[in-house]
């Protein structure tokens, strides 16, 4: 709820900056690009934004937020989650304590490090080098944007410590790592984030992939991809309101305002010729996978053209296949599932964009992507391989789906394989799947795949713990945690 005592001044002008005019009724949303600038904040000219538009002294930021804004409930579900906990900073900044403050980063302990290490190893061998782009966090870019309270509290120099240890445990497991800290230093003159929202700005993009093309400038692995020139020009400008504002305007029914920037787009820097328009285009080499920081989306005001700045820092043409809401390495998963990626002619380059705040330190990660990376099983690499039709599926009831008894029993002691299963329906993406060995153990994982990620193809590798060595694999049984509508098939691959 708004504060009683600072409700009247600023909510009348709020409310009388914010209705429209008949110009603005009957002519829609200007169109003009020129600029005026108040309060840290820039909108083309005729735009209406009430707080531009507020006395200087009609009601600061404290008069915006509100008690609940600490309030750990408000945090506990859906979207909310991820902006635990939203703090005020200077000129109408919004930070989250526990992500754009956070000061620990990287693997946390050598399990997660020899992890990291078996998939860099993997994709290496099938002749594809992993290119790590970190993100810098909020609070380490913009910490002279925190309130004195916060500024004193956060930890800064520990957290660059913490992406310097990060960098260093990437680059041992194989990784190439351009260096992001001269960024840290020496931050752009423009903003790197949006004020009130967690991705980074056009500005803090193209800053990121400039850092990128220096650092494979003499690197080998620049010779392997194609040349090709791009250039860059401006767009449309966009309107951010932004997640935090957005987070502060559901615990507080108030918001602090759009910011308005600049996008850009990025072309071949010569038209295609004949013979090229009518042939098929040389394959990039080059793929970008990440989060929505690195996304192509329809909607420009989510678009920040990280992908066309690559293009024209590394001169090469890039595949972009990051996808937003699909977390550290939903968009790795799915461009390894995707008719794009091929083993046998895999890319030269992956290049994967993590925000800093993520670990990669989940165990089911790693036996899902390494033996994505090797892809479907066929010839002598496949032990078995069953077809069978799935009723409707109910929830826990388990689906006995590949069996090694009887006449076709196999001693598969100690192999070092994994599953491959294909599903019908794509809309199943939720289920268990039990392994039973003969010394009475079982592994039993769970299968949870975001929505923005497709169904259909799974991969899992065996499992290695020690509880099942020496004992021989008997059966694979699947188990639904949702329901599905209509009968479907799959088939299943064990594979070596």
């Amino acid at each position: 709820m708004i504060a009683a005592r600072t409700m009247a001044p600023w909510l009348a002008a709020l409310a009388l900056a914010t209705t429209p005019t008949s110009a603005n009724t009957s002519a829609g949303t200007s169109t003009s690009t020129s600029t005026s600038t108040s309060n840290g904040l820039t909108t083309p000219a005729g735009t209406p934004n009430a707080l531009l538009m507020l006395p200087a002294d009609a009601c600061d930021q404290d008069c915006l937020a509100c008690p609940g804004l600490a309030d750990p409930e408000h945090y506990a579900e859906g979207s909310m989650k991820a902006l635990r906990m939203i703090t005020p900073g200077q000129e109408r900044w919004l930070f989250r304590s526990e992500t754009d403050l956070a000061t620990d980063f990287g693997f946390p302990d050598a399990r997660a490090e020899t992890w990291f290490r078996q998939l860099v190893s993997t994709l290496s061998r099938q002749g594809t080098a992993l290119v790590m782009i970190l993100q810098p966090t909020r609070g380490l870019m913009h910490q002279d944007r925190l309130l004195a309270n916060d500024r004193a509290s956060f930890d800064a120099e520990r957290a660059r410590q913490g992406m310097a240890r990060f960098q260093t445990q990437l680059r041992r497991a194989g990784a190439i790592v351009p260096d992001m800290l001269p960024l840290v230093d020496q931050p752009p003159e423009a903003d790197y984030f949006f004020r009130r929202d967690h991705h980074w700005t056009p500005a803090g993009a193209r800053a990121t992939a400039e850092r990128v093309g220096e650092a494979l400038a003499d690197h080998p692995l620049r010779r392997r991809l194609p040349p090709q020139a791009f250039v860059t020009e401006p767009g449309a400008v966009i309107r951010k309101r932004g997640s935090l504002n957005s987070g502060l305007g559901q615990i507080c029914g108030n918001h602090y305002g759009h910011q308005y920037l600049r996008t850009y787009q990025t072309r071949p820097a010569q038209q295609q010729n004949q013979a090229a328009l009518f042939g098929d285009p040389p394959r990039p080499e080059a793929v970008l996978v990440g989060t929505s920081n690195s996304a192509a989306r329809d909607d420009d005001q989510k678009n920040y053209n990280f992908d066309g700045f690559l293009k024209q820092a590394l001169a090469t043409d890039v595949l972009n296949h990051a996808l937003p809401g699909a977390g550290a390495a939903g968009a790795l998963q799915q461009f390894l599932h995707s008719a794009d990626y091929d083993p046998t002619q895999p890319p030269a380059a992956i290049l994967w964009e993590l925000p800093l705040n993520y670990r990669l330190d989940d165990p089911l990660m790693y036996r899902q992507l390494l033996p994505a990376v090797s892809g479907r099983c066929r010839g002598d690499r496949q032990i078995r391989r069953q077809t069978l039709p799935l009723p409707a599926l109910q929830v826990h009831q388990r689906y006995e789906v590949l069996s090694n008894t009887g006449d076709q029993y196999l001693d598969l002691r100690g192999l070092d394989g994994y599953l491959d299963l294909r599903f019908s329906d794509p809309d199943l993406k939720a289920f268990y799947i039990i392994t039973y060995y003969d010394n009475g153990e079982r592994d039993k994982v769970w299968i949870r795949r975001p929505a923005a990620v497709a169904g259909g193809q799974y991969y899992l590798a065996l499992s290695r713990s020690p509880r099942l060595a020496g004992a021989n694999l008997l059966s694979v049984f699947i188990e639904p945690t949702q329901t599905t509508a209509a009968a479907s098939e799959m088939e299943i691959r064990l594979c070596r």
